[in-house]
């Protein structure tokens, strides 16, 4: 019985060493494979860190981001690392190339997961940035109509950088709105600017309102906010480097848009 046990212990050593020995050598079979594989990963993952780092002025960046962007460096350096290996590997043992190819099957998987990881966390941040127009629902305009004459000259006026301020006069009822409507809604002012901002001013307007609804608009937070100052520097500084177009519905009364938004001549 002894003899027995002790022969099926050999035997299940055996097999794991056995097993083991077969895993080094498909490992040292792959090692190119592995290599071409991780600097595939290792290509695709900077060019993610890459479109991130173009694209970063529009994120809030978080911290999770950074802490994504930190680590991506690091992996980066690894990575080299274990290339540095692979250059210089002619005169290792059969034992380390398999151990390198291992290693580079893990930093492979490792590379892989952080790169979706990021994507991740961009698409994350993209969907809390706000979005560049907000379509209104409003009568589309006849081809050549009165109306449509208007809002093609606006479209000049709007591809002039020199001119700043426009306004749009007339009695009620005049359809000033339906022309600022189409105007937030053409493909052309689309082309033109970074954002869109429309917001409706109404007669029982105030600086904090106007502010308030342009926080709303640029999805910023506004919880915590004391001052119009303090809030005008918030929105100055989001809007910063940005081509932006401001629309200001049902105005009555002058609006003093450097006080409210901190944008100058901007």
């Amino acid at each position: 019985m002894a003899a027995e046990t002790l022969a099926a212990t050999a035997g299940i050593e055996v097999y794991r060493d056995g097993k083991c020995i077969i895993k080094r050598i498909v490992y040292w079979m792959d090692l190119k494979r592995n290599y071409k594989k991780l600097m595939q990963e290792a290509g695709d993952l900077r060019a993610t860190k890459d479109a991130i780092c173009t694209e970063i002025s529009r994120f809030r960046l978080t911290e999770d981001m950074r802490v994504w962007i930190a680590r991506t460096g690091m992996i980066e350096e690894e990575v080299i690392e274990l290339e540095t290996k692979y250059e210089k590997k002619q005169r290792w043992r059969l034992d380390c190339l398999a151990n390198l190819s291992r290693d580079m099957t893990e930093k492979c998987n490792q590379v892989r997961n952080h790169r979706e990881e990021g994507k991740l966390q961009k698409m994350t941040l993209a969907m809390e940035l706000p979005e560049p127009v907000r379509k209104i629902h409003t009568l589309k305009l006849q081809e050549n109509s009165s109306l449509h004459k208007v809002v093609r000259h606006v479209l000049g006026f709007l591809d002039d950088e020199k001119i700043r301020r426009i306004a749009i006069c007339g009695m009620v009822g005049t359809a000033k709105t339906t022309i600022m409507e189409n105007l937030n809604n053409h493909e052309k002012v689309a082309k033109m600017f970074d954002m869109i901002i429309w917001v409706s001013v109404t007669k029982e307007w105030s600086e904090r309102k106007l502010q308030d609804a342009i926080l709303q608009r640029l999805k910023l937070d506004v919880q915590g906010l004391t001052s119009i100052e303090e809030a005008a520097l918030i929105i100055s500084e989001e809007l910063k480097e940005k081509k932006y177009l401001i629309v200001l519905d049902e105005v009555w009364d002058m609006v003093d848009l450097n006080k409210i938004m901190g944008i100058n001549d901007n």
